[in-house]
């Protein structure tokens, strides 16, 4: 069994539910457009960051098993470690070029799995979405995948209003900059962002 789906098993599938009933019922939680991720293949999600529960908003979100990046500061703890470890998390040292999280990250959509990336590399202190980092385009553009924007929009405030908005997948051409990939992925996270939130 692949990276891609090895981890989704029963006691996974029941954990989401319950989570994502907490979600629905705390948080008004809303998913838009869930269609247009594929299901199958090697894919990248590339989302803006609000908060330290994103990466299980987009979990739930998302009808795959998602893996992502997490500080390693939180892996400290060894049953707190293995418990992200089972939701899909895996360690990176922050501004140190973490070589063996890179190849990770390059390795889960080489076996068509599903990776998560946060392109600002740290959550908006305003919600408003900052600087992308080229690291996401480098990935794609590596493992030749497609990428899909998605945009967290409202909070995590109680009855508040939580909603995931899934973009159309774009694949980068062989002749694109990392540049051109992390402009149009932060130009249609923005207009996702625009869509959940009008003027």
């Amino acid at each position: 069994m692949g990276i891609a789906n090895r981890y989704m098993s029963p006691v996974y599938r029941m954990a989401r539910g319950i989570v994502w009933l907490f979600f629905r019922l705390a948080f008004r939680f809303r998913i838009v457009n869930r269609d247009l991720v594929p299901k199958t293949g090697p894919l990248v999600l590339g989302s803006n960051h609000i908060h330290n529960l994103d990466p299980l908003t987009i979990g739930l979100g998302t009808p795959r098993f998602v893996h992502f990046m997490a500080k390693i500061e939180l892996f400290k703890y060894r049953w707190f470690a293995a418990l992200i470890r089972y939701f899909g998390a895996f360690p990176v040292r922050r501004g140190a070029g973490d070589k063996q999280a890179i190849r990770m990250a390059l390795e889960i959509p080489e076996h068509d799995g599903c990776l998560l990336i946060f392109p600002e590399g740290h959550r908006s202190k305003d919600g408003r979405l900052q600087r992308g980092l080229p690291g996401v385009a480098f990935i794609a553009r590596k493992a030749r995948c497609p990428i899909v924007p998605v945009a967290i929009c409202g909070g995590y405030r109680f009855r508040g209003r939580l909603t995931i908005r899934y973009g159309e997948p774009f694949v980068p051409s062989e002749e694109d900059t990392n540049e051109m990939i992390l402009e149009t992925l932060m130009g249609k996270i923005q207009a996702l962002l625009n869509e959940g939130h009008p003027k």
